[in-house]
């Protein structure tokens, strides 16, 4: 191993500890991701993406105004805005999902040469003598705006907390300009990985109980999704 990727790899290593060992992180990402049916991995990408320019730009506005604004100030008040997110992201997982179940709305996960995709049977109930069942066949197309959300998300997750900087000292240990450099960019690059590492493997793990055991566990995981966040960002505020 030469001496110019043991930076690299330091700041992979801190990149991705920081980030799966957030509670916030993974309770804001969590129910995106369960919401997914395909490109669930883009979701932690894009928080990822969203968390290093929020770490950019408080740095920038840290170096350019320190002497002029409160900067701790406003990334304190910051994180408890990161636990009002946390709150309404799991509370609109929650509704989402228990909506559903009141429609009856059951999704099927199918596979194709054309990859996987998902359709919903919807059960309406007519009222009369006899109950008759109305069955319609609707196909889902995924939810595009999760992957801004995570990356909004992401932005503020990466604005809360001058603490960041911390993890940036390292490079300014080196003695060369080189090695800094390639610990900041193993630091970026194990930001966007370790995220969309733990969101594909939870849509992998998700999109695999829901065929063995049914759908109905995607609706469960996905409550328990809800509720993780809601319990973070309680926690988070407090």
């Amino acid at each position: 191993m030469s001496f110019s990727e043991i930076p690299f790899l330091l700041g992979f290593g801190t990149a991705a500890f920081h980030v799966l060992t957030g509670p916030d992180h993974l309770a804001a990402v969590t129910p995106l991701v369960l919401e997914e049916r395909r490109k669930f991995t883009l979701i932690g990408l894009f928080w990822g993406l969203g968390h290093l320019l929020g770490m950019l730009l408080i740095g920038v506005l840290y170096v350019m105004f320190q002497a002029y604004i409160q900067i701790e100030a406003i990334s304190e008040h910051s994180e408890q805005l990161v636990g009002v997110v946390l709150i309404f992201l799991g509370v609109s997982a929650l509704y989402r999902a228990l909506r559903e179940h009141r429609h009856h709305a059951h999704p099927h996960v199918h596979e194709d040469q054309g990859g996987a995709y998902v359709h919903i049977h919807k059960h309406a109930h007519s009222k009369g003598p006899a109950h008759s069942w109305g069955h319609s066949h609707e196909h889902v197309k995924p939810k595009r705006q999760n992957k801004w959300t995570a990356l909004a998300v992401g932005v503020l997750h990466g604005f809360a907390g001058i603490a960041h900087f911390v993890l940036l000292l390292p490079a300014l240990g080196f003695s060369s300009m080189g090695a800094s450099a390639a610990y900041m960019v193993g630091f970026g690059l194990g930001v966007i990985a370790a995220m969309g590492a733990y969101a594909f493997a939870l849509g992998k793990t998700t999109q695999g109980l829901s065929r063995a055991r049914g759908n109905q566990v995607q609706r469960y995981l996905r409550m328990w999704g809800g509720a993780l966040a809601v319990v973070v960002g309680v926690y988070w505020l407090f």
